[in-house]
């Protein structure tokens, strides 16, 4: 296991040395459908993506996922993204970190809709796969760090760059 984690480690600070093909100031807007796994139901999400610097990017996403149970839930992200590339500058990896705010709403049949909102963590990382100059999918897991609810989302999107 320890090998392992040590390759792992090399392999990752040997991708670091090269030059991601996000450029500071670079733009994207996408697509996604996710899953979440407290609310086990499949949703849609939009988001923002903004170059901070070179391989380093922010994301501001929306989430908002089909009612399940009697319970929709909404979720906002900010997300600061490290792109390693892997592959031909058109694979990378990223770790991902930032902050949530998550809606919910329970209203059961002949009962008062009960709401709550929670601010939490997120962690994960994702791969993205650039197949022209302006179009690219991903897919990601983050986990949601909420003090009464965590939720692990894993997305699958669709990138446009401008």
């Amino acid at each position: 296991m320890k090998k392992i984690l040590l390759l792992v480690c090399a392999l990752v600070l040997g991708m670091s040395t090269a030059m991601a093909q996000v450029q500071q100031g670079e733009t994207a807007v996408g697509a996604n459908l996710v899953y979440g796994s407290e609310i086990e139901s499949m949703g849609i999400g939009a988001r923002f993506q903004y170059g901070i610097l070179d391989q380093l990017r922010a994301e501001v996403g929306l989430n908002y996922f089909f009612e399940h149970n009697h319970t929709t839930w909404w979720d906002v992200n900010v997300n600061a993204h490290y792109l390693l590339p892997v592959w031909n500058n058109q694979l990378y990896f990223y770790p991902l970190v930032g902050l949530n705010y998550t809606m919910t709403r329970v209203k059961l049949p002949g009962m008062k809709a009960d709401e709550e909102n929670h601010v939490g963590m997120n962690v994960g990382a994702g791969v993205e796969y650039e197949f022209t100059e302006h179009f690219g999918v991903n897919f990601e897991y983050r986990h949601t760090i909420i003090r009464k609810v965590d939720q692990g989302v894993f997305g699958l999107g669709l990138n446009y760059k401008f």
